[in-house]
C-alpha cells in the first residue's frame, strides 16, 4: 500500500500510560493497541463528538474511539502532524 501522506506521530501522556496499567483484560489491552494502530494510520479516525466533561478536561480538538468499556481520547494536531494520546476514560464516567 502507498502512502501519499506521512504517518503522524504519536505521542502519550502519563495518564494513559497510567490508565493502559489498569486495564486487566488481555482482550481489551489488545483492541486498544489495535486502536493506536488506526489512530495513527488515519488520525481523523475518531469521533469529534465526545461528552462535554471530556472536551472541559481535553479541550478543542479532543477525539475519542470507543475502546468498549473505555472511550480512548487523543488530541489530534494536523499542523504539528502529532496525534496525542491522552487518556482511557471509562464509558459510564464520561458525561
Amino acid at each position: 500500500m502507498r502512502r501519499d501522506k506521512p504517518v503522524p506521530r504519536l505521542e502519550y501522556s502519563e495518564r494513559f500510560a497510567e490508565d493502559l496499567a489498569a486495564v486487566t483484560s488481555s482482550q481489551v489491552e489488545k483492541r486498544i493497541m489495535r486502536v493506536l494502530g488506526d489512530i495513527e494510520s488515519f488520525a481523523e479516525f475518531g469521533s469529534k463528538d465526545v461528552p462535554a466533561s471530556i472536551h472541559a478536561r481535553f479541550g478543542d480538538g479532543v477525539r475519542k474511539v470507543a475502546v468498549n468499556p473505555f472511550d480512548l481520547v487523543y488530541t489530534y494536531y494536523p499542523q504539528d502532524d502529532l496525534v496525542r494520546i491522552e487518556a482511557l476514560v471509562h464509558q459510564r464516567a464520561a458525561r
